[in-house]
Parts: C-alpha cells; structure tokens; sequence
C-alpha cells in the first residue's frame, strides 16, 4: 500500500485510500474538477460494512456535471478505451453533460479492513462496460441505450473507433 494516497476516514472508522496513478479513481478525479473535496466529504459520512461495494450517495445539492446521457439511433457513436481501463467506452458526440447531485462510490476491502476508492464520478451508478471483468447481462443493453458524453475524460490515444467492439 506504500503508493497509495490517503483520502479520508469513513463515520464508522474505516481509512480510506487511492492508487494515485492507475485507478479508476484516479482518472476521475483528474478529468472532474472539485470531486476529489466532495468525494472526501461523503467517505466522512460513510459506514461501509462489505468488502466490495457500490455506492451512491444524492448529495441534495448540485455537485457537477454527469456525462451519461441516453442516446438515440440519431446520435453519433464512438468507442475507445479511457485511461487505465482496458475495454472500450461508448462515448457519444455532440452532446452535453447535465447537472447532478449524485455521486458514485466503488470501495473494496483490503486485508488490514482499510478500503480502496477503486472508482468515483458524479452521477448515478450503471452497469459496467460489456467486455470487462464485471460485465452483467444487464451491460450490453444498458449501454446500447446509453453513453458517455465525447471529450470529457481523456482516452487512450489511437484507440478510438466507430465500430462497435463487443
């Protein structure tokens, strides 16, 4: 745990921390200015008891922007991998993101019971992208319906591709 960052302390407890540099997390607080500070003040209000979960907090004030949005057959699509992911993402272009007072939250235990901010982003939760390690039969219709808004997280350079990959 030598290179992770300490962010803050859950309401029951429990330290929490970040891989800095190759974490999901970590590309989301980086792309999402002022997330890192809200993201903090919800771990201080946490009392997480599992070892892996999902969770989503309504903030009851706008928080930022969610770039999720519901697509039509009239939208264009675009697919390429975000930093540190190795599937693709359904981006889509010409739209905007929207306000949101939620904020998305996946924790996982470690051995010593501290827990790892494994993804954070503002908005509520979906399903993960088909093709990763925790697709769900409920990821491939979800995310033909939907995407995330194009040019607002940075994706791995070359990758990009208006065919869909799974």
């Amino acid at each position: 745990m030598a290179d992770f960052e300490y962010l803050a302390t859950t309401r029951n407890g429990y330290r929490v921390f970040m891989d800095p540099k190759h974490s999901h997390a970590a590309t989301h607080l980086a792309d999402t200015p002022g997330l890192r500070s809200v993201t903090e003040e919800v771990i201080s209000i946490l009392a997480p008891m599992n070892d892996n979960q999902v969770i989503t907090t309504d903030m009851e004030r706008i928080i930022g922007y969610t770039d999720l949005v519901e697509t039509t057959e009239n939208d264009e699509i675009i697919y390429a991998k975000r930093l540190n992911r190795d599937n693709f993402t359904r981006f889509v272009k010409g739209r905007s993101p929207s306000t949101s007072s939620l904020i998305t939250m996946v924790l996982r235990k470690f051995d010593d019971g501290s827990y790892e901010l494994w993804s954070v982003w503002i908005g509520p939760n979906a399903p993960t992208f088909p093709g990763g390690d925790h697709e769900t039969p409920e990821s491939y219709t979800f995310w033909e319906n939907h995407a995330l808004v194009w040019g607002t997280q940075e994706v791995q350079p070359g990758t990009e591709t208006t065919e869909r990959p799974w």
